[in-house]
């Protein structure tokens, strides 16, 4: 699944074709059975079957994503990647389009890599999250540790930067933002690349590349020198 979900069809084909290309591709089925796959197709994801003989730009975008999740599932794969699905969408439609997902991920076993810069949209959809910086993975662990208790700076920082539904309400994790610029993703800092970043930050990181660790256990890793925990960071302060 696409981003640009407009980019991603060919605006010269009509749906029919576009679901049926893969099976044209693998030779999977008669004509008859790759027409009753694409009807089959667009009934789970919630599009009419009359749908077939109209060309994307006559779709929303919500149903052009729709339409990309039938393309993706035409040969019945296990993992799916969707790379920042609902980005373009607004909110209302993106939650009709994750709650599909869901429940598609149930009907059919699903294995979803989902990719996107949005935390609460993660937390909503993500079984196990992996967070990343300028390419490399800081930390990874199931979605409730890493949301509870996120043990590298950059997800605590990345963290503060959402938004709460309730002004009045109090966020759980201890505020520490996220400072300066980005270095360049092609010339990145040596050692540890949040340094320059970094209010932990000591000499080690900037000569050693820091290790995966797992210190509070049950699969929550963290690539970082100084882990964070709550009397460290306030000594920091």
């Amino acid at each position: 699944m696409f981003q640009d979900s407009t980019a991603a069809m060919d605006p010269r084909m009509r749906v029919a074709d576009i679901l049926r290309e893969p099976l044209v591709i693998q030779g999977v089925g008669s004509r008859a059975e790759q027409e009753q796959r694409v009807a089959g197709l667009l009934d789970a994801v919630g599009l009419p079957r009359g749908a077939v003989h109209r060309y994307p730009h006559e779709f929303s975008g919500g149903q052009r994503q729709r339409l990309g999740l039938a393309r993706a599932l035409t040969l019945s794969p296990d993992l799916v990647v969707a790379d920042e699905p609902v980005s373009a969408l607004d909110v209302s439609v993106q939650a009709q389009i994750l709650n599909l997902m869901r429940d598609l991920q149930r009907e059919h076993g699903l294995t979803y890599l989902f990719i996107s810069h949005d935390l609460a949209v993660v937390r909503h959809l993500a079984d196990t999250v992996g967070v990343m910086y300028l390419g490399k993975l800081v930390e990874a662990g199931p979605a409730e540790k890493v949301y509870a208790q996120p043990l590298h700076p950059y997800t605590r920082g990345l963290l503060e930067t959402v938004n709460l539904a309730d002004p009045g309400a109090v966020s759980t994790v201890g505020r520490a933002p996220l400072r300066g610029e980005a270095p360049s993703a092609a010339k990145p800092p040596s050692g540890c690349r949040f340094r320059t970043r970094c209010p932990l930050a000591q000499d080690v990181c900037a000569t050693t590349e820091p290790p995966v660790s797992t210190p509070n256990g049950e699969g929550h890793q963290v690539a970082c020198h100084f882990p964070l925990a709550a009397p460290r960071l306030a000594s920091a302060r």
